[in-house]
């Protein structure tokens, strides 16, 4: 499904990752390796798999420089169950969200929109309190 190279980052700069995300017949995996190091998740959807990777990641103080890492990105329930996570809404600034793959590239100028986990997920639920989602 994915092999890509990505960037990782942290407080003193971006480090070089690759990313695998693939589909098992019934659940999602998805691998990011940099260094020596590496994690690997399997959910039954990307998304998922994706955050429990970031987990991992966040305790090494690094980011996945994609739009599933971001603050204003989260998936709808359908495109959880029908989509297998791969996609998801980006609520920029007001009016309707767009569709973007969560594996898209952010580009070094939208780093700032990179969040863990639990602020991606607060926020989440944030907009569903304002009837946003």
């Amino acid at each position: 499904m994915y092999d890509k190279e990505i960037s990782l980052v942290a407080q003193d700069g971006e480090k070089t990752g690759r990313l695998l995300a693939e589909f098992t017949g019934s659940d999602y995996t998805v691998h990011v390796t940099w260094g020596s190091l590496s994690s690997r998740h399997t959910a039954w959807n990307l998304f998922q798999a994706l955050a429990q990777v970031r987990g991992d990641l966040e305790k090494y103080g690094l980011q996945p420089a994609v739009e599933g890492a971001c603050i204003d990105v989260y998936p709808s329930r359908m495109a959880l169950e029908m989509g297998g996570g791969r996609r998801a809404y980006h609520w920029a600034g007001g009016g309707r969200p767009v569709t973007v793959d969560i594996f898209d590239d952010v580009q070094v100028s939208d780093h700032a929109r990179l969040a863990s986990v639990n602020a991606q997920r607060t926020a989440h639920e944030q907009r569903q309190g304002n009837g946003n989602e």
